[in-house]
């Protein structure tokens, strides 16, 4: 079984700011999240963490991993979309301009694309798979769940038009895990 969990709270969550690859750490109601999603994993006999190198994922991995004691490995391939140049930004303050340019021409912000995001997602399942685990617990974020989501569903293809329509709105809560089987 593979278990996902989105990182704990950060302030920048909060403040709804952008962060992406902006390295932010957790804050009190996030280590206090990462504490209960520790309770929680310690049912699951969860054999292996697979978190994002991001600080505020390692983190989140590290409080859970004291009720666990398993091994981590941290993947960059878990990591956050890059934002670019809207990273740091409050959400409600950038444009819907700003939204359409990202979404259309991320390399103009110097974003990631979408389609990149999916590829290496698509890359770290294929990997994982290879490996043969039972119960593995991944620790990412908003983005990427919101990509493995799509990838569930699209394993051999990327439609971006469908991804924006479809997966980028959808809301993922901090800390809570999600089942998925692959």
């Amino acid at each position: 079984m593979i278990y996902l969990t989105r990182h704990g709270q950060t302030n920048w969550n909060v403040e709804k700011r952008l962060m992406g690859l902006t390295d932010i750490p957790l804050n009190e109601s996030g280590i206090s999240q990462a504490q209960s999603l520790g309770k929680e994993a310690s049912q699951l006999k969860i054999d292996h963490i697979f978190s994002s190198d991001l600080l505020r994922a390692k983190e989140t991995s590290e409080i859970i991993n004291k009720f666990i004691n398993v091994d981590i490995t941290l993947d960059e391939r878990l990591r956050e979309l890059n934002y670019g140049v809207i990273e740091g930004r409050i959400l409600k303050e950038i444009s819907s301009e700003c939204w359409d340019q990202f979404n259309l021409y991320p390399e103009q912000l110097g974003a990631e694309s979408f389609e990149s995001a999916y590829n290496r997602i698509k890359d770290f399942f294929r990997d994982l798979v290879k490996k043969n685990l039972s119960n593995v617990l991944i620790v990412t974020h908003g983005g990427a769940l919101r990509m493995m989501q799509y990838y569930e569903g699209n394993r051999d293809f990327f439609n971006k038009k469908d991804y924006i329509k479809n997966y980028l709105s959808s809301k993922i809560e901090h800390a809570l895990i999600i089942k998925w089987k692959d």
